[in-house]
C-alpha cells in the first residue's frame, strides 16, 4: 500500500506517481487512472478496487466514471483540503496558499462604493433624460398648436445659443461697446487694458499741471503781462495772509497732490460692465450706446485737503464745526458756523479732468465755492464736552517702578483732542488723547520718580534712514502702550460704566475702580533694546518729539525758485544730528547755497531792497528752525534778525543767515543726541527735534514795537511799457524794533536760563516802475 503524507495545516499535497500510475493515453486521448480520481471517490485502501488503467475508456462501464469525475471540481478545494493524497511520497513538496493581499478589503470597499455612486449617477442622468424629453414633448405640443409659443421658443433657443457663444467668445475679456476715458477696450484682455491705460494716461499724469483760477476774472488777468509782472514783484514780500487775500491761481501736479493711477480698479470695472453690472441689459446696451468708465486719479488725503483748504481760505469762508475746548481741567463748547467753501469730491473731478483729459496734461478750471453746512451742532457737542467732563475730572494715578504721579483734570485737560469722523450714522465728533504731547510729561513724571539714572540714546544715519542706539539694556517705561491703554478707557466706554482694559504680562494696564475716582494706571515697562530704527524707538517712548514748529509760504507765478531754494535747503538739513554738548550751525550743516549746489536766483533782502540773489528764501528755513529751538527751550548761540521785518513770523523771531556773514546756532545741553527732522509740503516747511525730552518750560514776553525810519519811494522808468502804467515793484515800509524775551525753567520750574532778542529793522524802500512820462507821487523820493 502506497505510503500516505498528512498535509499542511489539511493543504492539499502533489504526490509523484510511478510510471504504472502515469495515465495511459489509447487512441490519442487521456485514459483516466486512479490517481486522476480525486481521494474523496476512491474506495478505502481495505477494499481494494480494480485499477482504473485497466479499464479501457471505450467501455461502457467507464461513462459513469467520467460524469463523476466532471462533476468533482465542484467540491474538489474543500474536500481536498480534508483528506490526505493516496500514493503521495513523503518528500513531496507541499502546494502553498497565500493569504488575501493587505488592502483588498478596503479595496473591494472603495469599488462597491463606486459602483453605487455610478449607478446613482446614472439614474440622476437618465432621469434628467426622461425630463428633458418631457420638456421637449410638451413644447413640440404646445408650438403645434400656438404660433405664438413658436416665436417665443425660437427666441428663448437663440438667446440660449447667443449667450452660449457669447459666453465662449468674450471669456476674460471686456464686452464691445466699452471704455475706458478715450480707450476703445472691446474685446481686450485685463491684461492688454492696463498696459493701455499706463501707456495712454500714465505720462499725462507724471507730467500734467492744472492750473486753479480763483474767478473767471483771474483766468483772464493771467494774460495779462503788466498783471503778471505786479504779481512776481510782490511774491516775496507779502505775508501768508496778505498773499492769501490777493491769491488769484493755484497750481497742482501729480507730485504735490501725490497722485497715482489707479489701474487695477479701472480695469476691474470695465470688466465688470455686462457682468456684475446690468449683466444681459448691461452688455446690449454697452453695444447699442456704449458704455465709459471714467478715468480718474487717487489722491494722497493730505495734500488734497491742503489744496482744498487754501482755495476755501481765498474764496469762501471755511465751515466751522462746533467743537470742545478745556480750560483749566474743564471742558466748554466752543461755537460752529455753516460756510462756503470747495466741494471735495468736486474738486476732485475737476482735478482729474484738468490732469488727464488734455493729452499735454495741462489742463485748467476755475474754482467754486458752495454752501457747507455744519457737520456736527451744538448738541453733539455738548454731549460729547459733557463725557470728556466725566472722565477727566477725577483725574489719574500713573504707577511705576514703586513710585506714582498723580495727574490732575487741567493735566488731563491738555491732552484732550478731537477730531470729526464719518460714521454710519453720518459725522461725529470724537474724543481722544494726544499721544504726541502727553508722553513727554508722562515720561518725565515716572523717570524723575522711578530712578536717577536716565535713559540716553544715540542717532546714526544710514543712508535715508535713522538708527537709534541705548546706552544701557535696563528697563524702560512703555509710554506709548500706557497712552493708548489710558485714552481707550477714559473715551472707549459707551455707557460711563465702570471701564477696564485688562492688563497683559509686561504691559500696561488702567482701571476706574468706580465712577467719579481716579483712573488707575500702571505704566507698561520693558527692556530697552540696544538698537532699533527711529519709528519704533518713537513708537516705544524711548523718543519723543521735543518741540516743532511750522512757517509757511505761497505758491503762485514769481515764487517757483524761491520754494525750489526752501526744499533744496531743507533736504541738507534734514536728519541733521547734534550730540549732546554740541553746537548745531545752519551754515556748517548746509554749506555755501550757492548754484554749485543747486540753488536759484530768488527774491531777497538786498541794501533795504527786495532784489534777486542765488538762494533766496533759505532764511525762511533758518527762521523755521529758530522758532523750534525756541520752543524747545535749547540755548540759542548766535542769531541774527533780517534788516526788514516779516510780517508772516512771530513778532521778533525770525532768523536771517548769509554764507561768511550771518549764521544760526543753538546747542544742545541735554544728555542724549537730538535729531533735526524737517519737511515740507508746496506751502509749508516744518521742523521737528526729536530725542529725549529735558522737560523744559518756555515763557515768552513781547515787548511794544517801536518806531524806526521812514521809507522812501525810487521810480524806475521802463521804455517798454505802454504809455501811461506803472506798478508797483517794491512795497514800502517803515523801520521798527521790537524786544522778545524767553524764559526758561526746567520741569520742577528752577529757573535756568533768560534770553534777550532784541530785533531793529531798517526801512524798506519802496521801488515803483513807470513807463516814460508816467509821474509818480513820490513817499520821501529818491531817484
Amino acid at each position: 500500500m502506497a505510503d500516505r503524507m498528512p498535509g499542511n495545516d489539511g493543504g492539499a499535497h502533489r504526490s509523484r506517481t510511478s510510471p504504472q500510475a502515469r495515465p495511459s493515453v489509447n487512441g490519442g486521448r487521456r485514459v483516466r487512472s486512479a490517481a486522476d480520481v480525486p481521494p474523496a471517490t476512491q474506495k478505502p485502501a481495505s477494499r481494494p478496487s480494480k485499477p482504473a488503467s485497466s479499464t479501457p475508456a471505450s467501455k461502457p462501464g467507464a461513462r459513469p466514471a467520467r460524469r463523476q469525475a466532471q462533476a468533482v471540481p465542484k467540491s474538489r478545494t474543500s474536500r481536498a483540503a480534508s483528506a490526505p493524497v493516496q500514493g503521495a511520497s513523503y518528500n513531496t513538496p507541499s502546494l502553498w496558499t497565500k493569504n488575501a493581499a493587505p488592502g483588498t478589503s478596503e479595496k473591494n470597499l472603495f469599488q462597491r462604493i463606486l459602483s453605487v455612486v455610478g449607478r446613482v449617477l446614472l439614474s440622476l442622468l437618465a432621469f434628467v433624460g426622461h425630463g428633458i424629453a418631457w420638456i421637449g414633448r410638451a413644447i413640440v405640443s404646445l408650438v403645434s398648436r400656438s404660433r405664438a409659443a413658436l416665436v417665443v421658443t425660437v427666441l428663448v433657443a437663440a438667446l440660449a445659443v447667443g449667450g452660449l457663444v457669447d459666453l465662449g467668445m468674450n471669456w476674460g475679456r471686456a464686452y464691445a461697446g466699452v471704455r475706458i476715458g478715450e480707450i476703445d477696450v472691446s474685446g481686450k484682455s485685463a491684461q492688454d487694458m492696463r498696459a493701455l491705460v499706463e501707456q495712454t494716461y500714465g505720462p499725462r499724469l507724471a507730467s500734467g499741471s492744472a492750473t486753479i483760477y480763483a474767478s473767471d476774472d483771474a483766468a483772464a488777468k493771467v494774460a495779462d503781462e503788466l498783471a503778471r509782472a505786479q504779481d512776481v514783484a510782490t511774491a516775496e514780500q507779502q505775508s501768508v495772509e496778505q498773499a492769501q487775500a490777493n491769491k488769484q491761481l493755484w497750481t497742482a501736479s501729480a507730485d504735490s497732490l501725490s497722485a497715482t493711477l489707479p489701474i487695477d480698479e479701472l480695469v476691474d470695472e470695465a470688466m465688470a460692465v455686462g457682468r456684475e453690472q446690468g449683466g444681459l441689459f448691461g452688455r446690449v446696451g454697452a453695444l447699442l450706446t456704449g458704455q465709459v468708465v471714467e478715468v480718474r486719479a487717487a489722491y494722497g488725503d493730505a495734500p488734497l485737503e491742503s489744496l482744498a483748504s487754501d482755495i476755501d481760505a481765498t474764496l469762501g469762508n471755511p465751515r466751522v464745526d462746533f467743537d470742545i475746548v478745556v480750560h483749566g481741567g474743564v471742558a466748554e463748547v466752543s461755537d460752529g458756523y455753516d460756510g462756503n467753501m470747495v466741494e471735495r469730491d468736486k474738486l476732485t473731478r475737476e482735478l482729474d479732468r484738468a490732469l488727464l483729459d488734455d493729452a499735454q496734461g495741462k489742463g485748467s478750471f476755475v474754482a467754486r465755492v458752495e454752501y457747507a453746512p455744519l457737520r456736527i451742532d451744538h448738541a453733539a457737542a455738548q454731549a460729547v464736552c459733557d463725557q470728556v467732563n466725566s472722565a477727566i475730572a477725577p483725574g489719574a494715578r500713573f504707577t511705576y517702578a514703586g513710585s506714582f504721579w498723580d495727574a490732575s483734570s487741567t493735566d488731563l485737560g491738555e491732552w484732550v483732542k478731537t477730531s470729526v469722523e464719518k460714521r454710519d450714522e453720518g459725522w461725529s465728533l470724537i474724543p481722544s488723547l494726544d499721544e504726541e504731547r502727553a508722553k513727554p510729561v508722562v515720561l518725565a513724571h515716572v523717570q524723575q520718580g522711578a530712578s536717577n539714572e536716565e535713559l540716553k540714546v544715540l542717532f546714526e544715519r544710514k543712508g535715508d534712514d535713522v538708527q537709534v542706539h541705548t546706552d544701557t539694556s535696563h528697563t524702560i517705561p512703555l509710554i506709548a502702550e500706557t497712552m493708548s491703554t489710558l485714552n481707550r478707557v477714559l473715551f472707549d466706554a459707551s455707557d460711563g460704566a465702570p471701564s477696564e482694559v485688562p492688563p497683559r504680562p509686561s504691559s500696561a494696564s488702567a482701571v476706574r475702580p468706580a465712577e467719579g475716582q481716579p483712573v488707575e494706571v500702571a505704566v507698561g515697562s520693558g527692556p530697552a533694546p540696544a538698537t532699533t530704527s527711529f519709528d519704533e524707538a518713537l513708537s516705544l517712548g524711548i523718543i519723543s518729539p521735543i518741540s516743532s514748529y511750522t512757517t509757511e509760504y505761497t505758491k503762485k507765478a514769481g515764487t517757483e525758485n524761491r520754494n525750489h531754494n526752501i526744499h533744496l535747503a531743507s533736504d541738507l538739513l534734514n536728519n541733521s544730528i547734534v550730540k549732546s554738548d554740541g553746537i548745531w550751525s545752519f551754515n556748517g550743516t548746509t554749506g555755501n547755497c550757492n548754484a554749485e549746489k543747486g540753488f536759484l536766483g530768488a527774491g531777497a533782502i538786498i541794501n533795504g531792497e527786495y532784489d534777486d540773489a542765488i538762494g533766496g528764501g533759505i532764511c525762511q528755513v533758518a527762521t523755521t528752525v529758530f522758532n523750534a529751538v525756541y520752543d524747545s527751550g535749547f540755548p540759542v548761540v548766535e542769531r541774527h534778525n533780517h534788516s526788514l521785518h516779516m510780517s508772516s513770523y512771530p513778532d521778533g523771531r525770525d532768523a536771517a543767515v548769509s554764507w561768511g556773514e550771518l549764521d544760526f546756532q543753538w546747542k544742545n545741553d541735554s544728555t542724549s543726541d537730538v535729531l533735526v527732522r524737517l519737511s515740507y509740503t508746496d506751502t509749508s516747511v516744518t521742523v521737528v527735534l526729536y530725542g529725549i525730552n529735558p522737560g523744559y518750560r518756555v515763557k515768552t514776553e513781547v515787548g511794544q514795537w517801536a518806531e524806526g525810519a521812514k521809507y522812501k519811494t525810487k521810480v524806475e522808468y521802463d521804455e517798454s511799457m505802454a504809455a501811461g502804467t506803472s506798478y508797483v515793484k517794491t512795497a514800502g515800509a517803515d523801520g521798527s524794533s521790537i524786544t522778545v524775551v524767553r524764559t526758561v525753567t526746567s520741569a520742577t520750574g528752577e529757573t535756568l536760563r533768560q534770553d534777550v532778542f532784541d530785533s531793529n529793522y531798517s526801512p524798506l524802500g519802496e521801488v515803483v516802475v513807470a513807463a516814460p512820462g508816467v509821474e509818480v507821487k513820490p513817499h520821501n523820493a529818491a531817484s
